[in-house]
């Protein structure tokens, strides 16, 4: 009996018998003996030693792949880690985290569950900043024993506009007259691009959609004007940048 009793947390002595054996230790301190423990329904209750405790197995935590870019736009993949022990049932899941540029708190996503092993999974950058990976297993003890596996933080740089210029970016044109002008990006990594054409002086009528990257004006009157883009992206660290085409009008 007595190897039951580290497994015991709570015991609710139901009935005592009359036994020969001396009852008292120093006449304050009752002996007795325990003869069979049953469970609540009155079965006998045998223990089940606890198991392994919870762990991550050796040299099978959460990691990324080296052949990943860490580059807006681009997948990377990570695989999940593989533990050993804890009370079944066991739950295993994983989250890719990230920290936005110019935040000091880390996104955390819902989890999404998974088998144990190492599995592969997949994340497509869309945040400039910091990323990492989480891989976890949490038991059924109570209270629940839960073990995290952490990749590394990798650094995603934000994208930037290149050299903005319009061609042309002087021109002459006569009065009623009108004229097409481009927008040219030279350099820069950013790839979500609009573009967004104005009047920035002087008398002009747009003669087509001005958020496309080349458009058409016509030029009412006056003596000169000044036709500008401003070219955005909502990724580039440099975002808006802008330039002018100067228009003689004759």
């Amino acid at each position: 009996m007595a190897s039951l009793l580290p497994y015991l947390k709570r015991l609710e002595i139901t009935g005592v018998e009359e036994s020969d054996t001396p009852t008292t230790v120093n006449n304050y301190l009752p002996i007795k003996e325990i003869v069979e423990v049953v469970d609540q329904e009155g079965n006998p209750w045998e223990p089940v030693p606890p198991g392994d405790p919870l762990a991550v197995a050796e040299g099978k935590g959460a990691n990324w792949m080296s052949t990943n870019v860490y580059e807006l736009g681009q997948t990377v993949e990570a695989r999940t880690a593989e533990y050993t022990g804890g009370q079944e049932p066991v739950t295993y899941r994983y989250r890719f985290q990230t920290k936005p540029v110019g935040s000091d708190t880390w996104i955390n996503p819902a989890w999404t569950n998974t088998t144990n092993a190492k599995n592969p999974v997949f994340y497509t950058i869309d945040t400039a900043g910091q990323i990492k990976f989480q891989s976890q297993a949490r038991d059924a003890s109570d209270p629940a024993v839960q073990l995290n596996s952490m990749t590394g933080i990798k650094t995603v740089a934000q994208s930037t506009i290149g050299a903005v210029t319009i061609n042309p970016d002087t021109t002459a044109v006569s009065a009623m007259g009108n004229a097409t002008f481009s927008v040219v990006v030279t350099g820069g990594d950013a790839e979500d691009l609009t573009y967004k054409w104005s009047v920035r002086s002087g008398a002009a009528q747009l003669d087509s959609s001005d958020d496309a990257a080349s458009v058409t004006y016509t030029f009412i009157g006056g003596e000169s004007a000044q036709i500008q883009c401003t070219v955005r992206s909502a990724t580039a660290s440099n975002s808006p940048q802008t330039n002018v085409s100067f228009v003689l009008i004759t």
